[in-house]
C-alpha cells in the first residue's frame, strides 16, 4: 500500500482494533466494516487520523512520547472521527463504544506490558502470565451514583455528542476533546489498578507454589 506504519499503531490495530471489530460483526450481523474511508483502506485512514491527534498532543508537550492515557485518548478520537462501523444497528453509538472499549484496551495493554517489563523471568513465563492477565482481568467501569444509564453508557453517549451539524455550512463539526478523554482513560487506570494488582498477585502466588512443589518432587 505505499504507506510506512508506525509501531505503535500496528501494535494498537493488530492487537486491539482488529480483534474488536472481528468480535462485534461476529456478535451482531447488522453491522459491518467499511472497508474504504474517503477513498483510503480503513487501516490507513485510520492512522493518519491517529497521527493527527499523536501531532496535537505532541504540540503541546516537552517530550514527544505520549504515555498510555493519551494514546488511549487518540486512539479513541481517530475511531469515532473514521467511523468504521455501519449497520442498522439498534445502538446509534456503536462507533462510540468501538472507540472507548479500544481506549480501554489500550490501556490495560501497557499496564500488562510495564508490569511483565520488572520481572525477571523467562519469555516463556512472559508469555503464560501474559495469558493469564488476557483471561482473568478485565477492565471495569465505576457503578452509577445519581445516573439511571450505565456508566459505560453515558461515556459512550458523551463521545457521539462530539459530532455536530454546523448551522452555517451545513457540515458535520466534531469536537473532541483529546485531554479531557486521555484524562478519563487516567482515572479509569486508578479505578482497576486494585484489581490488576490482586490478579498479578495472585498469579504470582500460584506460580510460586507450583515451582516450589516441582523443587520437592
Amino acid at each position: 500500500m505505499n504507506e510506512s506504519l508506525s509501531e505503535t499503531y500496528t501494535y494498537l490495530y493488530h492487537t486491539i482494533v482488529e480483534e474488536l471489530l472481528s468480535q462485534i460483526v461476529q456478535n451482531n450481523h447488522n453491522y459491518y466494516v467499511q472497508r474504504k474511508i474517503e477513498n483510503l483502506d480503513f487501516p490507513i485512514a485510520l492512522e493518519r487520523k491517529f497521527k493527527e491527534y499523536r501531532h496535537r498532543a505532541q504540540q503541546n508537550m516537552s517530550s514527544q512520547r505520549l504515555d498510555r492515557h493519551k494514546l488511549a485518548s487518540c486512539i479513541c478520537g481517530a475511531i469515532i472521527e473514521t467511523r468504521p462501523l455501519c449497520g442498522k444497528g439498534t445502538a446509534k453509538n456503536a462507533n462510540e463504544l468501538l472507540a472507548l472499549r479500544t481506549g480501554l484496551s489500550t490501556v490495560k495493554a501497557y499496564m500488562v506490558y510495564e508490569t511483565l517489563h520488572k520481572l525477571q523471568i523467562s519469555y516463556e513465563e512472559k508469555d503464560g502470565f501474559r495469558k493469564y492477565l488476557a483471561e482473568n482481568f478485565m477492565m471495569k467501569f465505576p457503578s452509577n451514583i445519581c445516573d439511571t444509564r450505565p456508566y459505560e453508557e453515558n461515556f459512550a453517549n458523551a463521545l457521539y455528542q462530539t459530532h455536530s451539524k454546523c448551522a452555517v455550512t451545513g457540515k458535520e463539526c466534531f469536537h473532541y476533546d483529546l485531554w479531557a478523554y486521555a484524562k478519563l482513560f487516567y482515572h479509569l487506570e486508578l479505578y482497576n489498578q486494585p484489581a490488576f494488582t490482586a490478579t498479578c498477585q495472585k498469579y504470582l502466588k500460584n506460580s510460586l507454589r507450583q515451582a516450589n512443589k516441582h523443587v520437592k518432587t
